[in-house]
């Protein structure tokens, strides 16, 4: 099946499962889905299975039990929900036969000649030519646009460009990088992502791994945070990625609060 491929679904950048794993576990995952896709799993050995992910016999044990316990695989490597995310529609040798019969269909059915279609467009284009106002673009009289509504000369409202997806793991790696002091992240739960993902996308500016590495190197200036002073109380703290991404913290930490928490 040299021509096998199968649905590859864009969650697997986002889906913690698959992301608080290592790496080389995600490349793992992928090489299971290659031969599930290609059905071979079904009539390999545990070392020709080995022998295809490049991995020793023990990589292989250790990688077999990860995968039962976060669901992926059954005892006998079989991918769960495997047919439930991919579908006989495809099968690209059925897609090009369709393609090529309504092509074929076009084709027979169709009257209208290359130059006919040229000509009918011309004679569009200066019938709307005609039947626009010569304003178009300018301001009228309470100050909208020509076009009416306040539309561009499109017809269409503008729209702002996508927010990007938050990169968790490439911050969670920045925070241990440059905060290795404090708690690591061990667990990143669903409630934790939409924390960080609302910091994300609360400014355009925050969607940048550089302005997170602004961030954590600003909370080391700030002793309390680092659990180097202690405070009202005479207790000493230390904050968490979590700690630091919930709203009111944030905040805080923004506005240099914890710069005056000294002893």
């Amino acid at each position: 099946m040299a021509n096998a491929w199968f649905r590859m679904y864009a969650e697997f950048a986002s889906d913690a499962k698959v992301q608080m794993m290592s790496e080389a576990m995600q490349r793992r995952l992928l090489m299971v889905f290659c031969m599930r896709c290609s059905d071979v799993t079904v009539t390999l050995s545990d070392d020709e299975i080995a022998f295809q992910m490049r991995i020793t016999p023990d990589e292989l044990a250790e990688t077999k039990a990860l995968f039962l316990r976060k669901g992926f695989i059954d005892q006998s490597w079989n991918v769960l929900n495997w047919e439930k995310r991919q579908f006989a529609s495809d099968s690209s040798a059925a897609r090009t036969k369709a393609y090529r019969d309504r092509k074929r269909d076009k084709d027979v059915t169709s009257h209208v000649t290359e130059s006919d279609a040229l000509e009918q467009n011309r004679t569009e284009q200066i019938q709307n030519r005609t039947e626009e106002p010569t304003s178009v673009g300018l301001s009228s009289a309470d100050g909208d646009a020509a076009t009416g509504d306040g539309q561009d000369l499109l017809g269409k409202l503008p729209t702002k460009p996508p927010v990007p997806n938050c990169p968790h793991m490439e911050i969670i790696d920045l925070y241990h990088e440059i905060l290795p002091e404090l708690a690591q992240v061990r667990v990143w739960e669903a409630d934790r992502q939409e924390l960080l993902r609302a910091r994300w996308k609360g400014a355009p500016e925050r969607q940048s791994l550089d302005w997170w590495r602004e961030f954590f190197t600003s909370v080391r200036e700030m002793p309390f945070l680092m659990g180097e002073r202690t405070g009202r109380d005479d207790r000493a703290f230390a904050c968490t990625l979590e700690w630091l991404v919930r709203p009111k913290n944030f905040a805080k930490v923004l506005e240099g609060n914890y710069l005056e928490l000294r002893r």
